[in-house]
């Protein structure tokens, strides 16, 4: 019967058991709960981060439309372009749906008319033809930065009467940039006509002021090109000079009453939510869903389709409005390696949670153990087995509530304020696991008093070899996950690895100690024999021990495996984006063409040309579409960089270097010579293509040999191929066959930057101040240049909030699994505890000192720790091989390669010490608890060792 005394003295001595599994279960709800609140604030502060420098240069989402005049409308109101600017933007604005919305800022408007000819007093006439201009109008938010006048002031245009007619309303003033009126010979307060379509009219102007475009307004300057200098455009026949004036509002508003047409480009800026909700799965599914709305957004949908309620701008009719948007890619990007990220965090949660499920078993069975000689008293007295499991799981589901209970709290207090805890999906199942542990120990052990068969051991240790072998072939076999969230095989292979590895230890180790133990036998010492022969008949009982031991050193080396294999992965991307070298500009050729001016720190300067184009064989004619041309001086880059493979390849390549020779009728036709990918090499060997490329003519190509794979991996490729995958095929050109590739404006170039040997290293300062005239804004449309430095480029990937939580999640696993293993290895102490006890006091007793007491108890956990140590750390080793394309790390580093596993093997020797000093000190303590036990305590008359 179970009364109250017999409650109170099993829960006095239940009650360590109890504690132990209620802080198990608040460790296991307090990190599940409170990690993806601050992997999300990490992922969206990363998130952010990207599009800041995303959008620095050119708007991630924007929009366009060009005006369509109506002269019989009556005039706008003065005053009102910028308000009705503001009203289309923001209609626009609202069309992509929350919450898109919400982190699209206040649109931007560029208003630009189309080409009015200028005529007048001083005004020449260069090609024999008047130079046609476009007005500007930026607002103020629209121009990145102030706009400098070296000369006169901005264009402020006088509120116009609407019953004066346009003519006689005043000239629209202008201004200027200082290569426009040297080009052009200006000056200000010079006054001239600009043609409009209105016939036999035109637009008075007025120059009121010059701008310089080397400072201020740097995002104008790039949308805006020809306000830095004028072009020489094709015009039928011959030439023409045509550029681009500042104006006012109330100067686009003049001249649209002249039925000039204009257009306009709004600039949506963005600024995603750095608290964590936008980065989320969800998060990122409705940002798409918002640029598809925003596609979907036709006039009639933005605008009436009346005249009554259509979208009027001074006076102009909106017919439609076009958005475009670079933020999708940036968000497939993002979402891909966030994704992968998750799917490392849930594998290091996993192995955690079988840590915790171990030590709860372990403290289960000390429990059992302590609870034995009660639960055979309560058997004998006719109570059920079931019925006292049921008991202990009621036992347990106390302590394991409160333990969730107090998770419960401080991972809300661990959790970002206001955000919210993670899932409680991995919560209940190791709530339940813990909750089950004690009972199902007991259901486990209740009239076994006998080893288990070794028949049946054998279809348990074949079925979990069956388990994993078919985990690791799914997994190879599938490659990434394709889904959200927790990727099961990935998280629990693992796992059914460690397994396999206790497996084998528990199969070698007892042969081993054996032949120690023999070994031992022949020496005159008493401790090593006993210590060994324990050890070894112990060997069986330590799985739960050696289990959790070997996952927390194989996840511990995993774990410092992940933080250095993202190091040198985002070293490697640093490279490649600056091409090898300290310091790189990337753009156009033509802009990075030609050395810089002498800076002191520079001692070598590599040009390399990119290109793309069509080849076709001149064997059978087929095309490789796509094909990427990269040209640079081979000898030059060997100079800088000795070390570099594709400066080797080249050199040694017979022919790379050769003159070009010519073929054809009249010999007009040039024959190069490059090396080639692999692929391509060996598809066509010693092939000869024609090469069709933007920019120049027939070129003939003759292949003299294949690139190394080593060479196609050198980050001199880097600045030219980009990041992503090599969409056909590579060519590499050196010498003079380099020299033939054309300038495409479409694809970068870079020049290379390396300090003298032996020399200082390179000053950034005095580097950009070297390439200043490289840097300034450019008059030609197209890609701006922008001077990379690899130390900054390391930095700005270090800061990635993706492989800081990557490299916290599995530090965190591992500070917390050597804990685990060392309070699993304490439970098994006190487990054996009395057997311990009378083995020493019966050394005791034959006059063995407490030395050598300690020296029994150190040399007993030798092999434990050694198999430990050994099987942990070859797991560690094992997973990226033994995972393969499951567990890749190139989607959260970026960049075209997967990085190299590198082994961190001051991580791997420290979790080795600090294994065996956790063993150690347990092993110390226990020595000093029995110096303190009495004899009787541990020893009865009769009793034999």
């Amino acid at each position: 019967m179970l009364t109250l005394r017999l409650i109170r003295r099993e829960a006095r001595i239940a009650w360590p058991v109890s504690a132990v599994l209620a802080l198990l279960a608040a460790l296991l709800t307090a990190i599940p709960l409170s990690w993806p609140p601050q992997f999300d604030r990490l992922a969206a502060g990363t998130l952010a981060d990207r599009v800041v420098r995303a959008q620095r240069d050119a708007p991630l989402v924007s929009a366009t439309t060009t005006t369509a005049p109506m002269p019989w409308l009556p005039a706008a109101d003065p005053g009102s372009l910028d308000r009705d600017l503001d009203k289309l933007g923001e209609r626009v604005r609202t069309a992509a749906t929350s919450p898109l919305a919400t982190v699209l800022g206040k649109p931007r408007a560029r208003v630009t008319t189309l080409n009015a000819s200028a005529r007048g007093p001083g005004m020449p006439t260069p090609y024999g033809k008047p130079p046609s201009f476009n007005l500007v109008y930026p607002q103020p938010e629209a121009t990145g930065g102030a706009v400098e006048y070296l000369q006169g002031r901005a264009p402020q245009q006088p509120r116009a009467d609407l019953l004066v007619p346009p003519s006689q309303a005043g000239p629209i003033e202008v201004a200027v940039s200082e290569a426009t009126r040297e080009k052009l010979g200006l000056t200000v307060g010079q006054h001239f006509d600009l043609s409009t379509p209105a016939p036999g009219s035109s637009a008075p102007a007025l120059l009121v002021g010059v701008f310089r475009t080397d400072l201020g307004a740097k995002r104008l300057w790039q949308q805006s090109p020809m306000l830095v200098a004028p072009w020489i455009l094709p015009d039928d026949p011959g030439q023409k000079l045509a550029g681009q004036m500042l104006t006012s509002a109330g100067g686009i508003e003049l001249i649209a009453r002249y039925s000039l047409a204009f257009t306009v480009a709004w600039e949506l800026p963005v600024t995603t939510d750095r608290s964590g909700p936008a980065t989320t799965p969800a998060g990122i599914a409705g940002m798409q869903s918002g640029l598809k709305a925003l596609h979907k957004a036709g006039p009639d949908k933005l605008c009436g389709l009346g005249l009554t309620d259509a979208c009027m701008l001074t006076g102009h009719i909106v017919p439609s409005v076009n958005p475009t948007e670079r933020l999708g890619a940036e968000l497939d990007a993002f979402a891909v390696q966030r994704q992968r990220t998750e799917q490392l965090q849930s594998f290091a949660l996993a192995g955690l949670l079988a840590m915790v499920v171990a030590t709860s078993v372990a403290a289960a069975r000390l429990g059992a153990r302590r609870r034995a000689g009660a639960f055979a008293l309560q058997l004998s007295r006719g109570a059920g087995l079931l019925g006292i499991a049921g008991r202990l799981l009621v036992e347990a589901a106390v302590a394991v509530g409160a333990g969730v209970a107090a998770g419960w709290a401080i991972g809300r207090a661990l959790a970002p304020q206001g955000a919210a805890l993670g899932s409680w999906v991995p919560v209940l199942v190791a709530a339940l696991l813990v909750w089950c542990a004690p009972a199902a120990v007991l259901l486990a052990s209740a009239g076994r008093t006998r080893p288990l068969p070794r028949s049946r051991r054998i279809v348990l240790e074949a079925l979990v070899v069956l388990l994993a072998a078919g985990g690791l072939v799914a997994l190879r076999t599938r490659g990434a996950y394709a889904g959200t969230g927790i990727d099961p095989q990935l998280a629990f292979t693992p796992v059914l690895l460690a397994l396999i590895t206790v497996g084998i230890l528990l199969r070698s180790l007892p042969p081993l100690v054996r032949r120690a133990t023999r070994s031992a036998q022949r020496s005159r010492g008493l401790v090593p024999l006993v210590a060994l022969a324990r050890a070894g008949a112990q060997s069986g009982a330590a799985a739960l021990s050696l289990l959790v031991l070997v996952l927390a050193m194989g996840y511990g080396v995993y774990g410092g495996l992940i933080p250095r294999t993202l190091a040198d992965g985002q070293k490697q991307i640093a490279h490649w984006h600056t091409g090898g070298a300290p310091m790189a500009l990337v753009g156009p050729k033509d802009q990075v063409a030609g050395d810089l001016p002498p800076v002191a720190s520079v001692g070598h300067q590599v040009a390399v040309t990119g290109a793309s184009g069509e080849l076709t064989s001149q064997d059978d004619g087929t095309t490789f579409p796509g094909a990427q041309f990269v040209g640079l001086d081979a000898a030059a880059l060997s100079a800088a960089d000795p070390s570099s493979p594709m400066a080797r390849a080249l050199l040694a390549a017979d022919g790379a270097d050769a003159p070009i020779e010519r073929t054809g009728a009249d010999l007009e036709v040039p024959v190069v010579t490059a090396l080639a990918d692999p692929e391509l090499a060996a598809r066509v060997p010693d092939g000869t293509f024609e090469l069709t490329a933007l920019g120049t003519g027939r070129i003939l190509v003759h292949v003299v040999g294949a690139l190394s794979e080593e060479a196609l991996r050198d980050p001199v490729l880097g600045p030219v191929l980009g990041d992503g995958p090599r969409p056909g095929a590579l060519l590499v050109f050196t010498g003079p066959s380099a020299k033939r590739l054309p300038a495409q404006r479409n694809h970068p170039s870079a020049l290379l930057l390396y300090p003298a040997a032996g020399g200082p290293a390179l000053d950034p300062a005095a580097v950009r101040a070297g390439a200043a005239m490289h840097l300034a804004p450019s008059s030609v449309p197209g890609p701006s240049v922008e001077l990379r430095d690899r130390d900054g480029e390391r930095d700005t990937l270090r800061s990635d909030g993706l492989a800081h939580s990557a490299r916290l999640a599995f530090r965190v696993t591992t500070a917390l699994g050597l804990l685990l293993a060392l309070g699993t290895f304490a439970l098994d102490l006190l487990l054996s505890a009395t057997e311990r006890g009378r083995t020493t006091s019966y050394l005791r007793t034959l006059g063995i000192g407490s030395r050598a007491v300690l020296g029994l108890q150190l040399l007993q956990l030798v092999p434990l720790v050694l198999a430990a140590a050994v099987g942990g750390t070859a797991l560690g080793l094992l997973l990226p091989v033994a995972l393969g394309s499951g567990l890749r790390l190139g989607a959260i580093t970026g960049g075209p390669f997967e990085p190299a596993v590198h082994i961190d093997w001051t991580i791997t020797a420290g979790l080795g010490v600090a294994l065996a000093v956790l063993m150690t000190t347990a092993a110390v303590l226990e020595a000093a608890i029995s110096r303190r036990r009495g004899l009787g305590a541990v020893l009865r008359l009769g009793e034999a060792l």
